[in-house]
């Protein structure tokens, strides 16, 4: 049962990787803007529940936690975010920037469960391999930036997420049936 739960978590996330690449095609700006309105969406709760903690917490305490301040600030920039996420998603290529960031990190990682699956001695790590040598190239490309249109970037985005989400599936359909046949046939 572990094993499906594993197994089911994979690929759960790798449906998640090819629906948003799959949406980030269809509409590039129009997802990023619900995410980043997103965002501020969330600094607005985040202020909102600091502001009220400051109101219900002892005088003297509320005093000193600057808790006031930090909602006030909080729910300001998240306000700020919602109602400016246009100007945002069009202003800041940081954004992918971000993305290639985690597109590294989530390379780093299968590098990390391909060289556990050879260490296993486990079949098919060359299909995990494939994944996070993908991810990483995706990152240095993405982190170095040589798109001068941002839609041409995050067509390219759209198109690796889908890729490596679709490898990963692969990927770990294969190490799961290469567990079975391990442990059946012993």
């Amino acid at each position: 049962m572990e094993k499906f739960k594993r197994m089911g978590g994979k690929l759960l996330m790798c449906a998640c990787e090819i629906a948003v690449g799959v949406v980030l095609f269809i509409d590039p700006e129009g997802f990023t803007k619900i995410i980043v309105t997103a965002v501020g969406i969330l600094f607005c709760i985040l202020g909102a529940v600091a502001a009220i903690g400051y109101f219900s917490a002892d005088p003297e305490e509320a005093a000193l936690s600057q808790q006031l301040t930090r909602g006030l600030v909080a729910l300001a920039l998240g306000v700020f975010i919602v109602f400016r996420s246009d100007w945002i998603v069009r202003s800041f290529m940081p954004i992918t920037v971000l993305y290639g960031i985690a597109a590294l990190l989530t390379g780093i990682v299968k590098l990390q469960w391909t060289v556990d699956m050879i260490r296993l001695r486990r079949g098919n790590w060359q299909t995990s391999a494939i994944a996070s040598v993908l991810s990483i190239i995706v990152a240095i490309v993405v982190l170095s930036s040589p798109f001068r249109i941002r839609k041409t970037l995050w067509v390219f985005t759209a198109i690796a997420l889908i890729i490596t989400g679709i490898v990963d599936g692969v990927s770990a359909i294969l190490s799961q049936t290469d567990r079975t046949v391990h442990t059946t046939g012993e």
